[in-house]
């Protein structure tokens, strides 16, 4: 036996001794891999990029060189210099990641820097394909190396992923559904985007690193630009997005929701969220806002699950999805505040965890750096850009300054009415601005339901899924509260798969009383929540589509004008004239959906009263004049200069005119 013993134990001893040849080789193959495709990217963008942007890549350059020296001459001798090793060793120790992945994370900081240069600031990059190159390089060897294997596998069940793909289904069909008449017109931001969007389509604008249309990040309009191409230049086009985001957050609620609370408040939550009219009316307008609650659920679920697991690729996700969201809606910017503050809030009960979660939240702060530092590296050299979105809506200065009179002249009363109105705007207040439906975002029942919710979390104060849904629904009402036309809805899309989740966990919670009460009836308690979720949910799409779309034109007087002009004119022939009489309200071009639906209309705007004008009888074998209300000098002296035409008209609610439409058929 003791000869039995002894070769074993002699092999474990030289197996400690002796590294792993292949092992000991990766650290220096990886920094020669990763110094090689730096050389070549920065050599590739100087060629392409202006004189003044050559100075990263020269940079670059020198340093990848001395690092690519360093790499062969490791895997010549062996071993790293003792002063790298010993860097690599305690960095990638306290991360718990090897000397490879360390380097990996260093160099995904100079593939992003290279992402910015060859971007550039302009609306064309100047090195397209190196851009996305390297930004996708960058992500890769970030991602590469902050990985490691998770603790505690996290399996999903086939049951769960078909439960969650009849979800999305659903949800994707009540949202796309008729998206050219719910909302009734297509308003003038939507279209707006949609028309800088074609820039990508005629090659005008392909930088995705930039901002576009309203000082938003061109992303979106370029995911705009893909779903054009596929429908056509249509209203279609630009809802169909916002309606496959809006879906997605439904099934990602339903996910985290299950792994939070439980099957039910996952089920719960996700047909709540289905049914929401304030979210369906999101997932119908072709902006950008409806990705915020995607984001959200996206990064707090992930966050979620690498805080319960100690899951390192939860939290890599959740560091996309920071990311990500920056080249979306401005609201994305809180997801940096709001992670930290949840785990130092959690870490006050549990400090132990706390400290094993620092390696994991950094590491996820990295990989948000490095996917949005192209755009951040733009906000850098155009700081008006960064800020626009918010010095929009803000209520400090001139805002604040007026409104504090009405409460005595203390703007500290002012805003503490902002943030209880930010608050309100949950339950209580209607929402204004973008959709103003005449009822908060939840109705009577879910309101109540939603309270009950709040309280249960007060039962146990220390819960750290609790602590989440607290933090992100105070954080958007501080975001709502702070800006003006409180409670502005579009700011609040944000916040609705919190307030699902709420309304999953209050409904869970008084499923556990009645089971607690009454265990023989456990079941039928479950079908019973599950069966008034969807009759909340049914309520509420009842109340958007018969009651709100029924009785809302979502746009005003001159919108409703801009689309029943658009319906009408969007299949004529290219080049078709059309003389446009709205003088001093509107133009043909004053609201953008016309443009966009009927781009081909060869039209000219009056300016002026039609008898001062010089225009001359058009010459072609058509025309059309349109004239809104009062303009009726025009409408008459326009029949005795071009006799012989026809005249419409176009009705608006109660019977008043729209528009009139003479068509004159020349010569």
């Amino acid at each position: 036996m003791r000869d039995i013993k002894k070769p074993d134990q002699t092999l474990q001893t030289d197996q400690n001794e002796t590294p792993d040849p292949q092992a000991r080789s990766a650290t220096p193959m990886v920094l020669i891999l990763c110094s090689l495709a730096a050389l070549i990217l920065s050599q590739v963008i100087r060629v392409g990029i202006a004189r003044e942007l050559r100075l990263t890549p020269l940079l670059i350059l020198p340093v990848a060189l001395i690092l690519f020296f360093i790499g062969i001459r490791s895997m010549d001798k062996g071993s790293l210099p003792r002063w790298m090793d010993k860097v690599l060793n305690a960095c990638s120790s306290w991360l718990g990641i090897r000397p490879e992945q360390f380097i990996s994370l260093m160099y995904s900081v100079v593939f992003s820097i290279l992402t910015c240069t060859a971007a550039g600031f302009l609306y064309q990059m100047r090195s397209p394909v190196a851009a996305i190159l390297c930004w996708l390089l960058s992500i890769m060897l970030v991602l590469l190396g902050g990985w490691k294997k998770p603790e505690v596998a996290l399996k999903v069940s086939k049951k769960t992923w078909i439960s969650a793909a009849v979800i999305f289904v659903i949800s994707l069909t009540i949202r796309a559904i008729n998206t050219p008449t719910i909302p009734i017109v297509l308003s003038g931001d939507e279209a707006s985007s949609g028309l800088f969007s074609l820039k990508f389509l005629s090659g005008e604008v392909n930088n995705l690193f930039i901002t576009g249309w309203f000082s938003f990040p061109s992303l979106h309009n370029f995911l705009q630009s893909l779903s054009v191409r596929i429908f056509g230049q249509t209203t279609e086009a630009l809802r169909l997005l916002a309606a496959f985001g809006g879906a997605l957050t439904v099934l990602l609620v339903y996910l985290v929701g299950k792994e939070m609370f439980g099957n039910i408040a996952g089920w719960t939550a996700a047909i709540f969220l289905t049914g929401l009219h304030f979210h369906n009316h999101f997932s119908r307008i072709g902006l950008n806002n409806i990705w915020d609650g995607f984001f959200f659920i996206f990064v707090l679920g992930c966050a979620w699950l690498g805080w319960k697991h100690h899951s390192r690729i939860a939290w890599l996700l959740a560091g996309v999805g920071i990311g990500l969201a920056q080249y979306f809606y401005a609201t994305g910017r809180a997801l940096f505040v709001i992670i930290p503050v949840w785990v130092l809030l959690v870490g006050l009960f549990n400090w132990k965890r706390f400290k094993q979660s620092v390696p994991d939240l950094l590491t996820s702060l990295w990989v948000a750096v490095i996917v949005m530092l192209p755009l951040a590296w733009f906000y850098l050299n155009y700081p008006n850009e960064f800020f626009a979105p918010m010095n929009r809506v803000s209520i400090f200065g001139d805002w604040l300054n007026f409104n504090a009179q009405a409460f005595g002249g203390s703007k500290v009363l002012v805003i503490l009415n902002q943030l209880k109105l930010g608050i309100l705007g949950y339950f209580e207040v209607p929402t204004r601005a973008w959709y103003e439906p005449g009822v908060p975002i939840l109705r009577a029942i879910p309101g109540v339901i939603f309270l009950i919710g709040l309280a249960f979390t007060f039962v146990h104060p220390k819960d750290e899924r609790g602590q989440l849904l607290w933090v992100w629904l105070i954080a958007n009402a501080l975001a709502v509260g702070l800006s003006e036309s409180t409670p502005a809805a579009q700011r609040y899309v944000a916040a609705t798969p919190a307030l699902a989740l709420m309304i999953g966990f209050s409904l869970f919670q008084f499923v556990q009383l009645l089971k607690n009460w009454l265990p023989k009836w456990s079941r039928i308690f479950s079908i019973v929540v599950i069966a008034a979720s969807i009759l909340v949910a049914v309520d509420d799409l009842r109340f958007y589509y018969l009651q709100y779309t029924q009785n809302s034109d979502f746009s005003g007087f001159n919108g409703m004008v801009a689309q029943k002009l658009a319906n009408k004119f969007k299949n004529e022939p290219a080049g078709t004239p059309l003389f446009f009489c709205g003088y001093p309200g509107m133009g043909y071009d004053s609201i953008a959906s016309l443009p966009f639906l009927a781009s081909q209309i060869n039209y000219i705007n009056l300016t002026d009263n039609w008898m001062q004008s010089d225009l001359s009888i058009p010459d072609t074998n058509e025309a059309f004049f349109v004239f809104l209300p009062n303009h009726d000098a025009d409408r008459t002296y326009t029949e005795k200069k071009f006799p012989g035409g026809v005249w419409s008209e176009e009705k608006y609610r109660e019977g008043e005119t729209l528009y009139w439409l003479y068509e004159w058929q020349g010569k």
